[in-house]
C-alpha cells in the first residue's frame, strides 16, 4: 500500500521533498507511541507538488492585492464565483453583513463595475480591516480554486503534475489539504469515469473548501464518494475560514464516512496542515487504514 500527500495553497517555492519533510514528522511523532510504526508498512509515500505552476497560472497574489484594494483585478466570472464564498469566509474572521453593507454604500460605482464586483470589493475592504492576512489567504484560495475549476487549460496543467502519482494500481491512502482536496477529489472521480477507479482505503480531506457551494457545484452530479474509495474522512477546525462547512455532505448516502468537525488547530493558523495531522483522530484514521484495523469510535 502507498500513501499520497496532496498539498494546498501557499506552497510556492517548495517541492515534493519539502512537503514530505513538513508533513511526515507530525505523523511520526504520533506513531512513535505505537508498538508498530504504520508508516514503515507502506511501500512508499509520495507528495504531489504543483504550487509553483498553479501560482504562476492563476496569478493569485496579484488578484488578492487588486481586489483588496478595490480595483478591477480580473474577470466578472471570478466576481460571481467568489462573492458569496468570500463573504462567508469573512464572517468566520469576525466581519458582519452590516459591515459589508456599509462599505458597499461608500463605494462609488466605477465604469463597468456591476453589483457583484461592488459587493466583492466591499467584502474585501472589510476583511482587510478585520483580518488582512487571512483575507489574502481567502482571496488566494478562491482565485486558485476558480482557476482550477473554471479554466480547462490550467486544470490540465495541474493535473499533469498530480496524475502520475495516481497512475499506479497499487492501493493508496490519499491525504489532502486545502485546495489539494479539490485536486484529489477530481483526480479520483476522473479515474472512476475512465473506468480505472483507484483502490483507496482512505481518502482524507483536511481544511477542505469542498463545502463552499460554488466549489461543490463545480463538479457534476452525483457529488458522492468516488468509486473504490472505501472510506472518506473529512476534518475541519470550526475556526478555519477555508472550510466554510466543517461537515461535508454529498448527494447520496454514498458520501463522507466521517466528519471530524471539532479539530483544534490553534489560534494563529487554524488552516495549518500540521495542526490537522496532529489531531489524534486523524492520525488514527491513517494508522487503521494502513494496518487494516477498525477505527475506534469517537
Amino acid at each position: 500500500m502507498r500513501m499520497i500527500l496532496v498539498h494546498g495553497i501557499n506552497q510556492e517555492g517548495k517541492s515534493s521533498e519539502v512537503i514530505l519533510d513538513e508533513w511526515l514528522p507530525v505523523l511520526r511523532e504520533h506513531f512513535a507511541k505505537q508498538d508498530v510504526n504504520p508508516l514503515a508498512q507502506l511501500s512508499r509515500i509520495d507528495a504531489a507538488f504543483y504550487g509553483d505552476r498553479l501560482s504562476e497560472l492563476a496569478e493569485a497574489p496579484a488578484r488578492a492585492v487588486a481586489v483588496a484594494q478595490g480595483v478591477d483585478g480580473g474577470s466578472d466570472d471570478f466576481d460571481l464565483f467568489a462573492k458569496d464564498a468570500l463573504a462567508e469566509m469573512g464572517i468566520k474572521m469576525g466581519a458582519t453583513f452590516e459591515d459589508y453593507a456599509r462599505e458597499s454604500g461608500d463605494i462609488a460605482d466605477p465604469l463597468g463595475a456591476g453589483v457583484h464586483k461592488k459587493w466583492l470589493k466591499a467584502v474585501a475592504r472589510v476583511i482587510e480591516r478585520v483580518s488582512p492576512l487571512k483575507g489574502k489567504v481567502a482571496l488566494r484560495i478562491l482565485a486558485q480554486a476558480h482557476a482550477y475549476i473554471r479554466n480547462d487549460y490550467i486544470a490540465a496543467e495541474i493535473d499533469k503534475l498530480v496524475r502520475p502519482l495516481f497512475e499506479d494500481d497499487e492501493p493508496a491512502i490519499v491525504v489532502s489539504h486545502s485546495l489539494g482536496t479539490i485536486v484529489s477529489y477530481k483526480m479520483l472521480r476522473t479515474f472512476a469515469k475512465e473506468t480505472r477507479p483507484r483502490a483507496c482505503p482512505l481518502f482524507l480531506t483536511l481544511g477542505s473548501p469542498l463545502g463552499i457551494d460554488v466549489v461543490r457545484k463545480g463538479f457534476k452530479l452525483p457529488r458522492n464518494r468516488p468509486a473504490h474509495v472505501e472510506r472518506w474522512v473529512n476534518g475541519a477546525d470550526p475556526e478555519d475560514f477555508v472550510s466554510l462547512r466543517v461537515a461535508l455532505t454529498s448527494d447520496s448516502d454514498d458520501g463522507v464516512s466521517r466528519n471530524i468537525a471539532d479539530i483544534e488547530n490553534g489560534y494563529d493558523d487554524p488552516h495549518c496542515i500540521a495542526g490537522y495531522l496532529a489531531d489524534e483522530r486523524v492520525a488514527e484514521e491513517i494508522r487503521c487504514a494502513i494496518l487494516g484495523l477498525p477505527v475506534p469510535a469517537g
